[in-house]
């Protein structure tokens, strides 16, 4: 028999299914645990296939969601930050000559909270919630988080270890790199550019535009043409994430091209270009700056720009990341951790808090 069914009972029955608060509401928490459900079956393979993937799932369903391709983006971008999903450049399959950037789901693993709660971390090929199905209505989820808290009396960090669940250090798992100023960082990409030869054509260059006043990070993406000087710039390519980089540019036209990461780094190309972006700005006089508002026993911090994977999860970790409010990210924080985490922020990213 052919049944007729609602969008908003195909929403209901898809957020059961992933282990969601009963609703027909498509939210982070979905797209979250939809990402993971999707990462578990296609991994490894490209961000862009994860987007694209979830975005055709979801076509008939007529959303109505403005720019639903980036929000996935960006939501893969937080599975990445958190730990659930690792991103790898360079990979070669099965052409040897294409090489490309690929996420891997990343082992059934955890993380101790000084509080003493877990942070749940990793895929399974069948189950985007690895868990003894006891535990599973235990987790909390902060945005791309999820934590498990701890019973009275409960030895959780032997537990999980029985159930195969991996553990990483706190330190490890945060991995934040040396404090350096901005004019070091630039200086340093300015003379890996001075050392290299002409670059070749290059399709489909985008520009971050220092020179635009504005606070949205999307619009200050734009072509080359008619720029000159110094700027970090991505590109897609065939296969797998966008490509990031620094480039010198005469006239709209490129001239030199440092790729990032650089070889045998341990971060990612995105997180050294929007530190290098930012420390740009912090030279021009014109830093990043994020906004600051009173909750009750906390504060929130609202941001505007990307923050790197290493920032996001020290941030979940102090705090809690919670759904942002007309920015691209936001934390909750405790009072007590405020002036030590904008400290932080200013030494590590040159971000300043609006007065």
């Amino acid at each position: 028999m052919i049944e007729i069914v609602k969008r908003g009972e195909i929403i209901a029955s898809a957020r059961h299914d992933l282990g969601l608060p009963a609703g027909t509401e498509v939210d982070s928490a979905y797209w979250f645990a939809g990402l993971r459900r999707l990462a578990g079956q296609l991994c490894p393979c490209s961000p862009r296939t994860l987007v694209s993937t979830m975005a055709r799932s979801h076509r008939a369903l007529a959303l109505n969601l403005p720019d639903l391709a980036a929000h996935l983006e960006d939501c893969v971008d937080a599975l990445v930050a958190v730990g659930d999903l690792l991103e790898f450049h360079d990979v070669t399959t099965l052409d040897e000559q294409v090489k490309a950037t690929w996420v891997f789901a990343a082992p059934p693993s955890f993380v101790m909270h000084p509080s003493g709660a877990a942070y749940i971390l990793g895929l399974a090929p069948d189950d985007a919630l690895p868990l003894p199905i006891a535990w599973r209505e235990r987790v909390v989820t902060r945005g791309p988080a999820r934590m498990l808290e701890p019973l009275p009396g409960e030895d959780l960090e032997e537990a999980l270890k029985s159930s195969g669940f991996r553990q990483l250090s706190l330190n490890a798992w945060m991995r934040s790199p040396k404090p350096e100023s901005a004019a070091s960082i630039i200086g340093g990409l300015d003379a890996k550019l001075a050392a290299l030869g002409p670059a070749g054509h290059v399709p489909d260059l985008k520009i971050f535009d220092w020179t635009k006043d504005t606070r949205s990070y999307r619009a200050r993406w734009v072509a080359p043409s008619g720029h000159d000087g110094n700027y970090v710039v991505r590109r897609p390519q065939a296969y797998g994430a966008d490509l990031w980089g620094y480039a010198s540019l005469e006239h709209g036209e490129l001239r030199k091209l440092v790729d990032f990461p650089f070889p045998g780094s341990r971060y990612r190309g995105c997180d050294m270009a929007w530190r290098a972006q930012l420390a740009i700005d912090a030279l021009l006089k014109k830093p990043q700056r994020y906004r600051v508002v009173a909750l009750d026993g906390a504060r929130r911090f609202d941001l505007f720009f990307p923050l790197p994977d290493w920032a996001r999860r020290r941030l979940s970790t102090i705090g809690q990341e919670i759904a942002s409010e007309k920015c691209l990210i936001s934390f909750s924080l405790p009072l007590n951790a405020v002036m030590a985490e904008q400290a932080f922020l200013k030494e590590y990213l040159f971000l300043e808090c609006e007065e």
